[in-house]
This record gives C-alpha cells, sequence and structure tokens, in this order.
C-alpha cells in the first residue's frame, strides 16, 4: 500500500504546486488507470489521515532547494534588463545632451 500512498503524495505534491487542494476527485482524475478504485479509495483515507507522514523527501528537498535557485534566476534576468534599459537611456541622454 505504501506505493500507492506514495503515488497520492507525487500527485498532491503537483497539485499544490498548481495551487489546487487534493481532493479524491483529483486524484481519481489524475491517476486513472493506475489504481483500482478500492486501493485509490483506501490510500486517499490512509494519506488524509496523516499526509506529512507519507511526504517523500527528495520531492520535499527538490521543492525546498529549486524555489531559492528559480527566484534568484529571476531576479538576476530582471536586473539584466535593467541594465540593459538602463545603458540605452544613458546613451539617448549623452546623445542629446552632445547634439543639443
Amino acid at each position: 500500500m505504501a506505493s500507492a500512498i506514495q503515488l497520492l503524495q507525487q500527485v498532491a505534491t503537483k497539485l499544490r504546486q498548481e495551487g489546487k487542494q487534493p481532493s479524491l476527485a483529483l486524484f481519481k482524475a489524475r491517476l486513472a488507470g493506475q489504481l483500482s478504485p478500492p486501493e485509490l479509495f483506501s490510500a486517499y483515507q490512509q494519506w488524509r489521515q496523516h499526509p506529512e507522514q507519507y511526504l517523500d523527501v527528495a520531492v520535499a528537498e527538490d521543492l525546498a532547494i529549486s524555489r531559492p535557485i528559480n527566484a534568484e534566476q529571476d531576479l538576476s534576468s530582471q536586473l539584466n534588463r535593467i541594465e540593459q534599459k538602463l545603458d540605452r537611456l544613458l546613451h539617448l541622454l549623452e546623445q542629446t545632451h552632445v547634439s543639443g
């Protein structure tokens, strides 16, 4: 049963990343054909009682690590765009000051 619960936990993590609240209906839709309805319901009941107990450590570490890196990359790319715009503005100001 642990593998069915781990499967639910993986789907729950993806659903939360998408901003959705995990539910039996969403699990059923995402896991169509992978688990029989009785397996799904049994695993869902166990997972719902203690969802943190089945949290995959690798998934948790991946989530904790990837967010700051992505945020840092986003900030870096934004800073590069701002610097490029500033360089263009300074260049235009210098041209206007020289010709004016």
